[in-house]
């Protein structure tokens, strides 16, 4: 329990609601609330099939590119903690849209994967199978994924209720512990590169 915990706590941190949620804000901006529930629907449907390929295949993605799990932590780690400084400091800000992505589907796809199910969220459940196993990743990515969609569904409320500036410091916080769990891959990576 206490391991599914963990996994959940990570996996909820990389896929961010709370930067999910104002990119959502940002990129569906004009639309009627139906469009904006499908491209919910959809960019999370799209982030899903993202996390299972790697949840599923991930091992054999890496035994196939001869790469071994602690190079792949120790980077993986590198990715984590320069992901949780951006979050942190509010350095960088994913690319919105194109000019001409203005269909649900695009805007969808733009959400799913590099928003939700970007190389963070990959290396992360990457590791966390080799860490805590396949069935503890699968039901802390699930339950991920449906705080995900809850919260781009109720998006429009939640920024009603804490504004862009609670928004923020809610991000700040979960860069933090991204920080946190990207050092500790980085050094168990090189522990057992080195061992």
């Amino acid at each position: 329990m206490i391991e599914i915990l963990q996994a959940f706590i990570l996996l909820v941190v990389i896929m961010d609601p709370v930067l999910s949620l104002v990119a959502f804000l940002s990129l569906t901006k004009g639309k009627k609330p139906g469009e904006c529930t499908a491209i919910a629907i959809k960019g999370t449907a799209v982030a899903a099939l993202i996390f299972f390929l790697f949840a599923f295949g991930g091992s054999y993605i890496l035994q196939l590119l001869a790469v071994s799990m602690d190079g792949f932590k120790a980077a993986g780690g590198i990715v984590l903690i320069l992901l949780g400084i951006q979050l942190s400091l509010g350095i960088a800000f994913p690319k919105e849209k194109d000019e001409d992505d203005n269909g649900i589907s695009s805007l969808a796809v733009v959400i799913g994967t590099p928003l939700i199910s970007g190389p963070a969220t990959i290396t992360t459940t990457i590791l966390l199978v080799n860490q805590f196993g396949l069935v503890v990743t699968i039901i802390a990515g699930v339950a991920s994924l449906i705080v995900i969609l809850l919260s781009l569904l109720a998006s429009r409320y939640i920024n009603k209720i804490i504004g862009r500036g609670g928004l923020k410091v809610l991000s700040t916080m979960m860069g933090i512990v991204t920080l946190a769990w990207g050092v500790e891959f980085l050094m168990s990576g090189i522990a057992g590169l080195s061992a």
